[in-house]
């Protein structure tokens, strides 16, 4: 009997002298487990966002975005079928290359930079040809300055942001390197929801626009009465769309300020 119970205090006592062991052991496994999970995230982030710059959607974006010059051109010398299928392709290539990049896993740093420059340069370059002088004034002053305003207001946030994040990824910024967008990535830009119908909204209102001047002209030379009534028709569909786009513009301007998800600083 005295036997068991020394043999039971042995027990009990090299038990005790095993829980330290034990959870330093547990200790060692979970630091372990920490920097797998954290060494998984680092390659996964490094796959969702590639560092490349040519690739097909950035090919596609890029392309839209040397579209925009000639779009305001034939727009302002009346030259509207080019016009109209410039603008048609650059709308079609901002679904395309979005699609690529998710159903191919081609999303990179440069492609979140350049797609809403893109976007940015054909709403501002069509808006601005259609509503001042020497262009066609098609659309009201108030709805194109509400335009252009969240646009130009996006893009001083956006180099705002561009240099907060360049500080906290490099330190060091320079002329250079703060222009190098591809070389010294440092946020990824991720649009609202409301933004991106916003986009579709003003792209059908803009090309609905050019559409509408391209039936004028025909109007002024065949002068049919039945053709001048659906002109008007179709400008009193145009002035609705224009308050329209005009509310969903403010919306998407207020969403940037309330969401804290649509810039995110890349970690060093």
């Amino acid at each position: 009997m005295i036997f068991l119970t020394s043999q039971s205090r042995w027990i009990s006592r090299s038990v005790l002298q095993l829980k330290p062991h034990a959870s330093s052991a547990l200790l060692r496994t979970s630091r372990w487990q920490q920097r797998l999970l954290a060494t998984r995230n680092g390659e996964h982030l490094q796959s969702r966002l590639d560092t490349s710059v040519f690739t097909i959607p950035n090919i596609l974006t890029m392309s839209r975005i040397a579209c925009v010059p000639f779009i305001g051109h034939f727009i302002l010398v009346d030259n509207l079928t080019p016009a109209l299928t410039l603008f048609g392709y650059s709308c079609v290539t901002d679904f395309l290359d979005g699609y690529i990049a998710r159903k191919y896993k081609m999303k990179s740093v440069a492609g979140t930079i350049l797609d809403p420059i893109a976007d940015k340069l054909l709403m501002i370059v069509t808006t601005v040809v259609l509503s001042f002088a020497p262009g066609p004034q098609l659309i009201p002053i108030p709805i194109a300055l509400l335009i252009l305003g969240r646009d130009i207001s996006l893009g001083f946030s956006a180099l705002f942001f561009r240099y907060s994040s360049m500080r906290q990824k490099y330190k060091k910024i320079t002329w250079k390197s703060y222009w190098d967008f591809f070389h010294f990535p440092s946020a990824e830009v991720k649009p609202t929801r409301i933004s991106k119908y916003n986009t579709f909204f003003q792209m059908i209102y803009l090309g609905f626009g050019v559409i509408i001047l391209i039936l004028r002209d025909d109007d002024e030379e065949n002068q049919k009465e039945s053709q001048k009534e659906i002109r008007e028709q179709l400008m009193k569909c145009f002035s609705w769309m224009g308050y329209f786009v005009a509310a969903t513009t403010a919306l998407s301007g207020g969403s940037y300020v309330f969401n804290k998800e649509s810039v995110k600083f890349l970690k060093r």
